[in-house]
């Protein structure tokens, strides 16, 4: 392998430019539609690496070599030009407005920048003014509904957290799908919860793996990376300051469908007091309604079971717990261009409180130093710089399964007073409800509980690029990512909790947990960029090694000897201590090699050699691979009306490294005593995913821009825990490469320049995609598993030849003639009707205590348990909309999930404590009446039942702003020319949601496979905002 390297290496050294003379040209780039020059204009000698910028005034001058034939010109916004030089030493250029971005240039997973018309493989581009026409919290959130054959899902509302990113269909079937995610051309670690949008540039998109291949075993889940800003695009002699800050206000969108009456008898005096009072509970004189003491006796449900009968009082629980606050951001970036040197300092400030009462939500400061410096001609270097602190309060959402803030928030009766006083003074009465003992007041919790994350996380990436000759530059990078996170969970002495007798005090908890996680790479690259005749060429050879270091240490201690002090000194009862350590080092070899021809036929083709300490000891080293072709049709058949007609075609592999404990033997120690819990596999591989993909793209009319996508992706070698029968020694388990994931994926967008005149634009743009993912091969035995892996949330079924993403679970009978084929011979049918909801049940027993709905069997006569829904959507569609005129802009981001179903955890057990909303039999007429007895059946002590899968799709104003920009004539004549731009701005994100799904919101689930596992159980709900900003650039 390293011969073919060196051999590669040398052929590329040998190809040199022998400069005999040059030659200086000059000229003046300016704007089609005003005739104005235009700064920036990158001017580049096409087939090399040499290049300048156009000035203030739009003039330009390089020295190009003699067998040069052709200068490119490109600017964000316009459409490239090439122009032949033809012996001529001025050439000035116009350039056209690129209203469809038909023109933009693709950094990622290819040789060299290539713009998209040459591309031949799928990567999207998403620019800094589509990111930026609603201001996200964090880069996650940055890419919903921009770029089709990807899901972007908030699948919690919880403030900082990063939203969910998965790249076409699903790749892992228990592992993580989540992309890799490039930073200014670095591996990043963490996620982009912590990256700001105002210092984004672009955000590039690498979908499958044909495209990702170029990254290896990193890439099977595809690829994000994003590219902050510098001073380079800046007029040379020229800074700018910009000024940014956002204002707003998060309230919830939704609120659950409650049960607002109860099944109980009043007591006969229930109109004379202000709380309810039951029949066969004695009340002490002077009851503030609420706490025990003095109240004995207990509540009895009325004969007819129906839950119609009044609280005495009602409270908006949701809108104490959830009141909704503010946010801001505040933001400030400084950025020059001194010829040699250019740079862009910035400044952000965010606060991001989301809904829930008694927290401060998310934290963040960030400061970022990118800078470029041109040592000489050939010598150029370059830094980015970013630092990240933050903090985040953690409201207790994961914690429903004890019972949390939202599970008690929506459980707890409405006519229950979180407002109580406890016994000694605390406010918010710890069980404020004497009926439900085992649901405690969370605001109370929220109020006592310090339960909190403090980050500071580094990330730096330092290159060098020399100038071996016109068309060969070496280029030296090192990247590293420092994560340093401490988790602090303190409960005060006095905190009260649930005791045998009654609420007593903890006598507190203390929790820390620092963990630190060091990873740093260095690549080196050897680029080649030349035109030969009619063929360009580009090339890169590249040697990547990586090393990740990760360290955790946890303390936990209980009962503290005296309050107040946080401190393990302070614990008189149980500690323990827990300490972890990893490290992970990886090699990667890769070369890449881009041909076309006229600018017509496009081949493009790559090997990559990756070994990592994470694959066994006998699979250390994996090859991974990329060709691809197309045909600009367009460039040798005149087509009237059509300017760009392109075919292409690629296959790649990528692959997905197996996590560090998977390959090693496993002992487990509990009291000091060890056990052994998994076998060691020294063959065990990264997963590998082979497709194939076929795409068309077609630019019309001068308006119009079509793409169509077809792919299928293959990802053999899963990474799952296969049983091991007793005769392997005891051992329990073995991670194997043990099952395989087929995804078929349709992928079309269209993008439209409806209005083009001089004051009035108005683009549209729709995405579409449709994805399916099938179970084609699994050789351990069926399981069962969920979104936490959790007992109560395994309802989703993995099998050989099942969806990936199928819910399983009991069914209930639904018609007479599915009934007819589980009756035994002594029963007859019309025994048996469909009741006003849709359920079989005995004839004669609707609306009484014994009616129930009758579970399906199967042809045993046992239960029947299978297939009860589907969490793929049947597909997703998305709709942008862009209206300018003059100086306003309207903005507006429409998305339709049509399908999808979702397993509604939280209605099932709200109707387990009776406070589901159609439970509610108040003002129902008799005959529809339904008893409590009925609905427990449906709640089924917790099984999964089809009656709690829910339709999930949706249509969602996800974003909308109306912004007005002053123009610079303006400006000029106010502040003379002092403030170069201002722009004021309303915005809007999760405005509205047209959808059938019972729940807060139909986007859920706690993972990045939460398309695959929609499953709704009591998080933090999405929520609505709106904001203000005034932006201002000096």
């Amino acid at each position: 392998m390293k011969k073919v390297f060196m051999i590669f290496s040398l052929l590329l050294l040998t190809v040199t430019l022998v400069m005999s003379q040059t030659v200086q040209i000059s000229g003046t780039v300016t704007g089609q539609d005003d005739g104005l020059p235009i700064p920036g204009v990158s001017v580049s000698v096409k087939g090399t690496t040499l290049g300048t910028l156009t000035g203030a005034d739009g003039k330009y001058s390089l020295t190009v070599p003699p067998r040069a034939t052709t200068l490119t010109f490109s600017f964000i916004g316009m459409k490239t030009v090439d122009e032949a030089i033809g012996g001529r030493s001025v050439i000035d250029v116009v350039l056209e407005q690129d209203l469809l971005n038909l023109d933009e240039v693709i950094v990622t997973g290819v040789a060299a920048g290539t713009p998209k018309k040459k591309l031949a493989v799928s990567v999207e581009r998403v620019d800094e003014n589509r990111i930026k026409e609603v201001y996200a919290g964090s880069a996650s959130s940055a890419l919903q509904g921009k770029v089709a054959g990807i899901t972007v899902i908030n699948t919690t509302g919880e403030p900082g957290s990063a939203a969910t990113i998965l790249v076409r269909g699903a790749t892992q079937i228990t592992g993580s799908q989540a992309p890799l995610i490039i930073l200014d051309g670095a591996i990043m670690e963490g996620t982009l919860g912590d990256i700001n949008v105002d210092d984004i540039e672009s955000i590039e998109v690498v979908k499958g793996a044909s495209a990702s291949a170029l990254y290896g075993s990193r890439a099977g889940n595809g690829v994000i990376a994003v590219t902050t800003r510098r001073g380079n695009l800046l007029t040379e002699g020229k800074s700018e300051v910009i000024v940014r800050n956002e204002y707003g206000m998060n309230s919830l969108a939704k609120k659950y469908n409650l049960a607002t009456h109860h099944q109980y008898q009043l007591a006969d005096d229930q109109a004379n007091f202000p709380y309810t009072r039951y029949k066969g509970v004695t009340y002490p004189a002077n009851y503030p309604g609420y706490g025990n003491v003095g109240v004995s006796g207990s509540r009895s449900i009325k004969p007819d079971q129906y839950l119609d009968n009044p609280y005495a009082r009602l409270y908006d629980h949701e809108a104490e717990v959830f009141p909704g606050s503010n946010f801001f951001t505040n933001y400030i970036s400084v950025g020059s261009n001194l010829g040699k040197t250019n740079f862009l300092i910035s400044f952000e400030n965010n606060r991001q409180t989301g809904v829930v009462a008694e927290t401060d939500g998310y934290k963040r400061n960030s400061f970022r130093l990118n800078v470029d410096h041109r040592l000489s001609p050939k010598l150029t270097l370059s830094a980015s710089n970013l630092y990240v602190k933050s903090t985040t309060q953690d409201p207790g959402g994961a914690n429903y399964y004890n019972g949390g803030v939202f599970f008690n928030t929506l459980l707890i009766e409405p006519d229950v007073d979180f407002k109580g006083v406890n016994p000694d003074g605390q406010p918010y009465l710890f069980i404020p409800n004497i009926w439900q003992d085992e649901q405690e007041n969370p605001i109370y919790n929220l109020w006592k509980i310090e339960d909190f994350t403090k980050r500071d996380r580094i990330l730096g990436t330092y290159s060098a690029k020399y100038n071996l000759s016109h068309s060969i530059n070496l280029e030296g990078k090192y990247a590293f990512e420092y994560s340093l996170s401490d988790l602090t969970s303190y409960s005060p002495y006095d905190t009260w909790s649930r005791g045998g007798e009654g609420p007593v005090y903890s006598q507190g908890e203390y929790y820390r947990s620092s963990r630190a996680d060091f990873s740093q790479n260095f690549q080196a690259t050897l680029n080649f960029n030349r035109k030969f005749g009619e063929f360009n060429t580009r090339a890169k050879l590249s040697y990547l090694i990586e090393k990740e270091t990760y360290k955790s240490h946890t303390a936990t201690g209980y009962d503290f000897s005296l309050g107040g002090v946080p401190s393990f000194d302070a614990i008189a009862g149980n500690k323990s201590l827990t300490s972890y350590q990893d490290e992970i080092i990886a090699k990667n070899y890769f070369a890449i090699l881009y041909l076309d021809y006229k600018d017509k036929y496009i081949f493009d083709g790559m090997y990559r050699y990756d070994g990592s300490s994470l694959f066994g000891s006998e699979a250390r080293w994996n090859p991974y691979y990329r060709v691809s072709a197309a045909w600009r049709i367009t460039e040798d058949i005149h087509i009237p009306d059509v300017q760009e007609l392109k075919l292409r075609v690629a296959y790649g592999t990528a692959g997905q490294r197996p996590a560090f404990a998977d390959q090693y033997e496993v002992m487990a120690i509990s009291g000091g005593l060890t056990s052994k819990s998994q076998l060691g596999n020294k063959n065990l591989k990264p997963s590998l995913s082979k497709e194939w993909e076929v795409g068309l793209n077609l630019d019309f009319f001068n308006r119009f821009s079509f793409e169509l996508i077809r792919s299928e992706t293959n990802t053999t070698d899963q990474i799952l825990a296969v049983p091991l029968p007793v005769q392997y020694g005891g051992w329990p388990s073995q991670v194997q490469n043990a099952g395989s994931l087929n995804s078929k994926v349709w992928e079309a967008s269209l993008n439209a320049a409806v209005v083009r005149q001089t004051n009035l634009s108005y683009n549209v743009g729709f995405i579409f995609d449709r994805i399916r993912t099938k179970i084609t091969k699994l050789t351990v035995p069926p399981f069962q598993t969920g979104p936490q892996g959790q007992e109560a949330d395994k309802c989703f079924y993995i099998r050989e030849g099942e969806v990936f993403g199928a819910m399983y679970g009991y069914k209930f009978v639904r018609s007479l003639d599915e009934l007819a084929q589980q009756l035994g011979e002594t029963d007859n049918i019309s025994n048996y009707v469909v009741n006003s909801d849709g359920y079989v049940i005995l004839k004669g027993t609707e609306g009484t205590t014994s009616e129930k709905a009758i579970k399906k069997l199967d042809e045993e006569g046992a239960l029947w348990y299978g297939k009860t829904g589907d969490s793929n959507p049947k597909f997703k569609l998305a709709m942008t909309n862009n209206l300018s005129y003059k100086g306003f802009g309207l903005y507006a981001l429409l998305e339709w999930k049509n399908g999808g179903d979702i397993y509604n955890k939280s209605a099932q057990w709200l109707t387990r404590d009776d406070r589901h909303g159609m439970m509610d039999q108040y003002g129902k007429p008799d005959y529809l009446k339904k008893t409590l007895t009925y609905y427990k059946t449906f709640y089924d002590v917790n099984d999964f039942n089809d009656f709690w899968v829910e339709d999930g799709s949706y249509l969602k104003l996800r974003e909308i702003s109306l912004s007005y920009t002053v123009r610079s004539a303006a400006l000029n004549n106010i502040f003379n020319g002092f403030v170069k731009g201002v722009k004021f701005s309303i915005l809007g994100k999760n405005i509205w949601t047209l959808t059938n799904y019972s729940g807060y919101d139909p986007e859920v689930a706690t993972t990045d496979g939460t398309q695959y596992f929609s499953y709704d159980f009591m998080g933090y709900p999405n929520y609505r905002s709106f904001a203000a900003s005034l932006e201002l650039k000096f």
